[in-house]
Parts: C-alpha cells; structure tokens; sequence
C-alpha cells in the first residue's frame, strides 16, 4: 500500500495542498496577489514526485532530478525579482523559498521518505502560519537573550559532541589516580565502583535542565505573565518553582492585597513541579513511570484542586508582572553540573556502604537544595542497575516531598502572614495527599 505509485502521487498532493493552503489564505486575507497558491503548491509537489520518480525508477539517473530543482528555483528567483520590481521596495521571498522546499518534498516522496516529507511540510506549515508571531517576538528580543540563546546552541551543538561517553572513576583522573593508588584509607575496590564521571552523560543533563527552563522562559516571554496568574505559575513552574516562591513570597509583602493571587500562582509552580519531575522521568527512563505517577500525579492533582478553590473564593483582578531574568546564563548551569556530580558520587557511595536506605537521606537533603539533579540521579542510579526501581522512586518521592517543605518554609520567612496561610493550607493538603498515595500502594 505504502509503495504504490497511488498512494506517493496522493501524499505528494496533500503535502503540496497543506502547504498551499496556508499560502491562499494570507493572500486572500491580506488581498495580495502571489505567484503561487493553492493549486500550484500542489503541483509543484505532484511535479517534484513525477520528476523523482522517472529518474530514479524508470531512467536511473539522478541528472533529471538536478535540472528540476535548478528549474524550480530559477523560477521561484525570476518570480521574486519581478514581484521586487513592481512593489519598488525589498518584499518578502518566503513564498518562493516555500515553493523550492515544497518541490523537494514531491520528490522525497519518490524515494519512500515519507516520515521526512511529512515533517518538513508541517514544518513549513508551521514557520509560515506563526509568522507574524515571529515577526513580533523578534522585535521584543534584548541583546542579552540572543546571546542567552547563542550560548545554549553553544553547550548543547558544540560542546556536548566533543565530550567523551564513557565512564570514568577517580583513578582515572589525572594525578588524584596517582595519589589515590598510593594512599589506604579507602579500598581500591570501592574507588572502582565509583565508575560516574560520565562528561557527556552529566553536560547532558545540564542542556535538559537548561532547555527546559529556556522553553519556559521562551512561553513565558511568548504569552506574557501579565495575561493571567495561571499561566505565570504553570511557566514559572517549568522554569524554576522555588525561584516563583520566593519572588511571590517577596511581593506579597510589598503589595498585601495581592496575596490572594500571588498564592494562587506559586500554588500552581509548586504543584507544576510534580508533573515537570514526571515529564522528566517520562523522557530519561520511562519504566519508572507506573511506580511515580501515582504518588507525584497525587500531589500534583491535590495543588491544582487547592489553587482552584482559592481562586474561586478570592477576587483576582490583576498581578504585579513577574519579572522574567535572562533564559540562560552559563553560571547556574555550571553550579548544575558541579552539583548532579558531587549527588551522583555521593549517592553511588552511600549505596556502597549502606544499600537502599542510604539513597533516601542524599534524596531529602538534595531535594531541598535541587529536585531536578536528584531526580535525574536516581533515574541513571536505576537504570544502571545500581538501585533498585521501587529505591529511585521513593527517592524522587522524597526529594519532592523535601522541596515542598522548603518552599513551605520560604513562604514562612520571607512572605507575609496571608501568604503563607495560604500556602500553609494547601501545602498540607498535598504533602497529605501524597503520603496516603503511599500508604495506597503498600
């Protein structure tokens, strides 16, 4: 079915037609009159499958291919410098660029590369149905938030590459190896098992962390936190759910007539930070996933049930905007790294010594400090074999439990007396709800 000539020419169309779509209608709905539309966005992607298709299948000879696409292009650049030249002034070339990558996808289909054809033209779709918004969001970019976002291309696309994937133990480490063999105090079986100075597996985590907290920042800046206390919560839950606190914590001093909403917005971080734990176990080891969604989904569900019940109950005509800080600095992110290491060694180590147990007490010190690398720890810990499945969620549990109390406590010192009654009202109800959820799955 997939390798019928019916079914590629039918793909090949509906593609082109996706595409086109999108063209007609800005063109009709700005009244403007292009080169291309519906109908020849689809035939040029029925042409660029033909084409394809008689020179791979029935001539064998890639050279028909080659003139088509140089056709295709001369003609999209001939199209564009007579549009240049009637409208006098430099105009968009994004219709002929389309139109070029639209022909590519017709003859992508002619080699059985469906998967790439079809997400290339939602790709496309996409890119020209969100233009404007691009358009907009480029105009409100500061200096300091392209170089954020060059800086994580750079640790993401350069640096993580050239970091080798291998497993490395303290004795492997240049002079302290040297110093270790010679001294006795710890054995060198244990040093052995101490196999965690992955580079790349821990800069990995660094660019996961990083991006998500750079999407949030991206929605956040996208949406505005002036457009609703739930939304500024929700993302400021992805980015950083203690940050959100404290900074809540702070205004509510400053404005006491907004406590009402700004309980409300850290209620709903705090409890976004559940389901961001279980997103993260869901991408780095999704076995884990049927032993921590009860327990997290619980807790979460429970947060979410109370910020509702205070927001009917609450008069929340506005919010103070939440102030949005750079969306990556290379400072946090290496703190991140130095801290997933030193919890990794530790928490490798205790398990040497004292088994499963010795994991919960680094996952309620680590959560306090960091829920994220304790998290991402015990999953690497679990995946390994180091631990055991049951060991790393309780753990995670533990963590999240941990990081709940603290923020409890932020609100306590830093907050006024309002805002931390709120807190202090729902924050019992989740951490309640999370131990009979324990209680339910012994």
């Amino acid at each position: 079915m997939l390798d019928s000539v019916f079914f590629r020419i039918l793909l090949a169309c509906l593609l082109g037609a996706l595409i086109g779509a999108q063209r007609e209608t800005i063109q009709q709905k700005n009244h403007i009159r292009d080169f291309a539309g519906f109908r020849t966005f689809t035939l040029v992607s029925l042409l660029g499958y033909l084409i394809s298709y008689i020179s791979y299948d029935i001539l064998n000879n890639f050279l028909l291919i080659i003139v088509g696409v140089f056709c295709v292009f001369i003609l999209s650049l001939v199209s564009y410098i007579f549009a240049v030249k009637q409208k006098n002034g430099d105009i968009s070339a994004i219709t002929e660029i389309s139109f070029v990558l639209t022909f590519v996808i017709g003859s992508l289909i002619a080699f059985g590369l469906y998967q790439i054809s079809i997400a290339l033209a939602i790709t496309i779709t996409t890119i020209l149905f969100l233009g404007n918004s691009f358009h907009k969001f480029a105009k409100s970019l500061k200096e300091n938030e392209i170089f954020a976002t060059l800086k994580f291309a750079i640790i993401s696309l350069i640096i993580l590459p050239l970091l080798p994937n291998k497993n490395y133990t303290l004795l492997d480490m240049p002079f302290l190896g040297e110093l270790l063999n010679s001294q006795t105090l710890v054995s060198k079986d244990i040093l052995l098992q101490l196999d965690v100075f992955n580079f790349y597996h821990i800069w990995l985590m660094v660019v996961f962390i990083s991006g998500i907290a750079y999407v949030g920042y991206i929605l956040m800046k996208t949406i505005g936190a002036e457009k609703g206390i739930i939304w500024t919560g929700f993302l400021g839950g992805f980015m950083s759910s203690t940050a959100l606190t404290s900074s809540f914590a702070i205004e509510s001093k400053k404005v006491n007539y907004l406590s009402a909403p700004l309980v409300v917005g850290t209620i709903i971080a705090c409890s976004t930070m559940f389901f961001r734990i279980l997103f993260e176990i869901g991408i780095l080891n999704p076995n884990l996933l049927s032993e921590t969604f009860l327990l997290l989904g619980v807790m979460g569900i429970a947060g979410f049930i109370g910020a509702i019940y205070i927001f009917k109950r609450s008069k929340l005509n506005h919010v103070k905007k939440f102030s949005l800080e750079s969306p990556f600095t290379l400072g946090p992110a290496l703190k991140f790294a130095f801290f997933f290491l030193v919890i990794t060694f530790v928490s490798k180590l205790f398990t040497i010594y004292f088994g499963d147990k010795g994991i919960f007490l680094i996952a309620f010190l680590s959560g306090i400090a960091d829920v994220d690398a304790i998290t991402i720890t015990l999953l690497n810990l679990s995946m390994a074999g180091s631990i055991s499945s049951s060991s790393a969620a309780t753990g995670i549990f533990i963590a999240a439990f941990a990081n709940t109390i603290f923020k409890g406590g932020i609100a306590y010192f830093i907050g006024s007396k309002n805002f931390f009654k709120g807190i202090l009202m729902v924050f019992s109800l989740i951490i309640i709800s999370g131990l009979c959820s324990i209680f339910f799955l012994i």
